[in-house]
């Protein structure tokens, strides 16, 4: 009988290595070139590369409820040890910020919600939020992620939406709030809201809360570019490579990884459409000398183009 198709045998060592490298590629993009070479110096290696990379995967299609959330990067050793343990995944699940949260979204999953009020929430991909309402106010934890809010007018109860970086207060209004990972942002479409009681802004208006020193600068937006990605492309203005890329990686499974620094760094203009991401990275760095390699259907590459050999 041929064995062709029985299930080749891989070390548990190879299964810890590959998914130790899915965390190392994560942080250390520069890491690229001495992961490729771990996996072409044995061919069992690009088995437990492409195990490791099937667990992920069918991890990050659970479904989302109100108490269950796709773990975020900061849980990342917990998915390593998932790789070789399902014990170890359902502790990245239970330790992610959105588990305990009362509405919360997965990869590329959007989600629309209507508050007792009447004010809707459109939570973006791997977002999370807590929601108090009492007698006297209205108050909305962002966890994390982005969500875009449509507030219903009402004098007697203020709206809030905390997070860890800001306060914003309003009565009626529609605007956008997004947590990253170096700051907050905030932007109007309609009526206005009030920041930390520092800033007040008005539709076509927004404001970056630096996370490090807590600065905000203000700057204008059109207003109908204000939560874009609710309908499926973002207009990016001024921006790094690694801040685009930082809103892509919310829309595909696995990674995104940048290799080259100077790439992440260079400002781009532009519309990108989320839902294609493997298209979007392509229109976000080949304009500046950039090259997209996706190496699985968990991990995607972006460094600098290499020069063509002349012959």
């Amino acid at each position: 009988m041929h064995d062709a198709h029985l299930p080749r045998y891989v070390s548990a060592q190879s299964l810890e290595d590959a998914g130790q490298w899915l965390l190392d590629l994560q942080t250390h993009p520069e890491r690229f070139e001495d992961f490729d070479r771990w996996l072409h110096s044995d061919d069992e290696h690009f088995e437990a590369w492409a195990r490791v990379n099937r667990v992920w995967d069918t991890v990050g299609k659970q479904p989302a409820t109100t108490k269950r959330h796709w773990p975020r990067r900061t849980r990342l050793p917990l998915l390593a040890a998932a790789c070789v343990s399902a014990m170890a995944v359902c502790a990245a699940l239970v330790l992610s910020p959105g588990w305990r949260a009362d509405y919360s979204t997965s990869t590329a999953q959007t989600r629309e919600v209507i508050l007792s009020d009447g004010s809707r929430l459109t939570l973006a991909p791997q977002s999370a939020v807590n929601v108090s309402f009492n007698d006297r106010q209205r108050e909305v934890m962002l966890v994390q992620g982005e969500v875009f809010f449509e507030v219903v007018h009402d004098a007697r109860k203020p709206f809030e939406v905390r997070s860890e970086d800001a306060v914003i207060r309003v009565l009626g209004t529609a605007f956008d709030v997004a947590r990253r990972s170096s700051g907050l942002s905030v932007e109007v479409r309609d009526g206005t809201v009030g920041v930390n009681g520092q800033y007040r802004l008005a539709a076509g208006q927004r404001v970056w809360i630096d996370r490090q020193s807590g600065l905000g600068t203000q700057s204008a937006v059109t207003p109908t570019e204000v939560a874009g990605w609710v309908n499926g492309s973002q207009f990016f203005e001024n921006a790094s490579v690694a801040q685009v890329v930082e809103q892509l990686d919310r829309y595909q499974p696995g990674w995104i990884v940048i290799q080259d620094p100077a790439l992440a760094n260079k400002r781009v203009t532009g519309l990108y459409d989320m839902r294609d991401t493997q298209r979007a990275l392509q229109a976000l760095v080949a304009p500046i000398g950039g090259e997209v390699r996706q190496y699985s259907a968990l991990l995607t590459v972006i460094g600098s183009k290499k020069p063509t050999a002349e012959k």
